[in-house]
């Protein structure tokens, strides 16, 4: 049998600030459970076993299957990463066929408590209209540029553009691989060349202009007064941060087409490294 010329891969974040935040560690196994720097980590497993589940990888779904496995994950950080820095890092683990991991890491940008774990998505400020509101008691209303505590920050949007060019939906975009030509050629499109753009290119299918995904991120639009994310079977990943919000009732997933875009709408993109962000939506 060939050997596959890819590797499965997912990037989450390090951040000492999230040893300080219980809600990062209530989903761990109890024989792993402990205050961790790294974001959403058992998603980052999940995603990886299901990959590996899906292209018949025996020897890595294995690696990283059940308590072991996750413990195993958590020892190949542990042992690739400074745990003692105070500085963010991406940190970007690959699994290889034969149940290999690699770990790589760079720096990342700060991010705040509410980019990580909102209380909620803030709605958008054309959608915000005078009336009674239960998150102040019902006395006093949220206007249209009040916050909530625990509301991420919209401080410079995010640009959030289109593709011009559709895309095949494939495993290779269900799942995420070092097999990422696609996107790379999106985000060359979209003239992004560094990670610190703030810029985001959406990944359109060609089955009748559905929205996929960001080329790196998870995107949520407005749509019938709740935030939308794309649904799986329009051919994106199952990313962690989008997990994590539908799980806590942040969003709900339907199909979303690329005619149904505003030029100019709010939108928000959330990743496993920057948590999630306020974005503008820009049209061609």
């Amino acid at each position: 049998m060939a050997v596959p010329d890819f590797q499965l891969f997912t990037s989450l974040r390090y951040d000492p600030l999230l040893t300080s935040l219980p809600i990062n560690t209530v989903l761990w196994d109890k024989e792993n459970q402990a205050p961790s720097p790294f974001y959403i980590l058992p998603f980052h497993r999940d995603r990886m076993l299901q990959a590996a589940e899906h292209f018949g990888w025996t020897e890595a779904a294995d690696a990283i299957r059940g308590p072991a496995g996750f413990a195993h994950l958590l020892k190949k950080l542990n042992e690739a990463i400074n745990t003692q820095s105070s500085n963010p890092l991406r940190v970007r683990v690959l699994l290889s066929h034969d149940g290999s991991i690699a770990v790589e890491s760079s720096p990342a940008a700060l991010v705040t408590e509410a980019n990580l774990y909102p209380k909620r998505i803030p709605p958008p400020k054309a959608a915000t209209q005078m009336k009674v509101s239960p998150l102040t008691g019902g006395a006093l209303t949220v206007g249209d540029s009040d916050a909530v505590h625990g509301d991420p920050p919209t401080i410079e949007a995010w640009e959030v553009i289109p593709d011009t060019v559709r895309t095949t939906p494939s495993p290779y975009t269900s799942f995420k691989t070092t097999n990422r030509d696609m996107y790379t050629a999106a985000r060359e499109r979209a003239g992004i060349t560094d990670l610190a753009q703030k810029k985001e290119v959406l990944i359109i299918s060609e089955k009748d202009g559905e929205i996929m995904e960001g080329s790196l991120t998870s995107v949520f639009f407005w749509r019938n007064g709740k935030w939308t994310t794309p649904s799986f079977s329009s051919g994106g990943q199952i990313g962690t941060s989008r997990r994590w919000a539908l799980e806590n009732g942040l969003c709900v997933e339907e199909v979303m087409t690329v005619d149904s875009l505003v030029d100019g709408e709010e939108c928000w993109i959330s990743s496993g490294v920057r948590g999630f962000g306020w974005g503008k939506v820009k049209l061609p």
